[in-house]
């Protein structure tokens, strides 16, 4: 196994992993030959190559008009099947757990979103990662679906973390850092899990995506549905108009005839105060471009971050590159990618960081005294 992990490492570009097998145990040794079995060897060569050219600059043309959600009557709606993407950790919010288990005001992001479904029992999946796959079951499970009777999970893929030279790194002895794919592994994700051909079941025509993090998400919007329908739309992104062009989301703009999304930090200053409509992260998708995105590999994302990293028999954090698939490439196999605008009260509230707890909680309460009122 020792002999077995040395040439596996040797065979993979990472030699320089090779002198800390000899301190490993054998159960080490083992679980580390386990976790790279899951990376094939197109995976391996496809990061090595994306990694060498990850600075590659961005040419797109600005998006400066955009439809206006107060401007569209509600009319046909499609059977609507909801997506969470919920695979991230609580961490960043000083959270043990899954992040779609974290408590706004008594009240966790998964139930907030679970309650909007309940009047119809909108079929719902969720997606998450080898992370919290199984605590996610879990706390739906010990929460009674919170009224749901169609809920299912199925879990993203992992990818290696590389260092500053482009490098696999331990995360504790034994196991090598690794990271969920992103987000835009989840359509090749829900096909394999069967999950797809469930919705296709139920008669689903359109699959609203949701990230487990904004609690202002509204799953069953008939006015951005019916949008959706009237201008014969295989995607559609629900974006907000910035008033702080130094906001660090990602933005909606043109690549030659496609609408697309640049990531904030992909983009100059000029760009990004000329591109103010920012993606929420909601998207309505057909139920056939997602059958035909299960086949297609998106291309990878970088981003330096920070992980835990195992030197010298000590764990420290430090930066490192992290290789991501973005859902919103999903735009560049759109044949009818369009956009519609809403005010950020309306819809977004992303909860990224701990600072942000109290002011979104305010958001929250004026929205249900509002809701009491009317």
């Amino acid at each position: 196994m020792r002999n077995k992990l040395k040439k596996l490492f040797l065979s993979l570009g990472q030699e320089h992993l090779v002198p800390d097998i000899d301190s490993m145990s054998e159960s080490d040794i083992e679980r580390c030959l386990e976790q790279i079995s899951q990376w094939s060897d197109e995976l391996v060569s496809e990061q090595r190559r994306s990694w060498q050219t990850r600075q590659s600059p961005i040419c797109f043309e600005s998006f400066t008009d955009c439809s206006q959600s107060q401007d569209q009557p509600v009319g046909l709606q499609p059977q609507i099947g909801v997506l969470i993407l919920a695979g991230g950790q609580g961490s960043r919010l000083g959270f043990k757990g899954p992040k779609g288990c974290f408590p706004l005001l008594g009240k966790s992001l998964f139930e907030r979103h679970s309650e909007k479904l309940r009047i119809n029992q909108t079929p719902l999946a969720i997606l998450t990662s080898s992370l919290n796959h199984h605590e996610t079951e879990a706390f739906f499970e010990n929460n009674h679906s919170f009224g749901l009777q169609d809920v299912t999970f199925f879990s993203q893929k992992t990818m290696p973390l590389l260092d500053e030279s482009g490098r696999w790194f331990w995360e504790t002895s034994g196991r090598i850092a690794e990271g969920a794919d992103g987000n835009g592994s989840v359509f090749e994700a829900f096909e394999r899990s069967g999950g797809l051909k469930h919705f296709v079941d139920r008669g689903v025509e359109v699959v609203h995506i949701i990230p487990v993090d904004n609690p202002l998400a509204d799953p069953c919007d008939s006015a951005y549905f019916s949008f959706h329908v009237s201008r014969q739309a295989d995607l559609t992104v629900k974006c907000i108009r910035l008033d702080d062009p130094q906001e660090p989301t990602g933005r909606l703009v043109r690549g030659g005839d496609k609408l697309t999304i640049a990531e904030f930090a992909e983009l100059t200053n000029e760009q990004r105060n000329c591109n103010l409509f920012a993606n929420t992260g909601l998207l309505a998708i057909d139920i056939h471009l997602m059958r035909s995105l299960a086949n297609q590999t998106f291309p990878l994302h970088w981003a330096w971050r920070t992980a835990m990293h195992w030197e010298n028999g000590k764990s420290c954090q430090k930066y490192s590159w992290k290789a991501e698939r973005f859902i919103v490439d999903a735009l560049f196999y759109a044949k009818n990618g369009q956009a519609i605008c809403y005010p950020r009260e309306e819809c977004y509230a992303a909860l990224k960081e701990k600072n942000l707890i109290p002011q979104i909680e305010q958001i929250l309460i004026k929205r249900e005294r509002a809701n009491r009122i009317y």
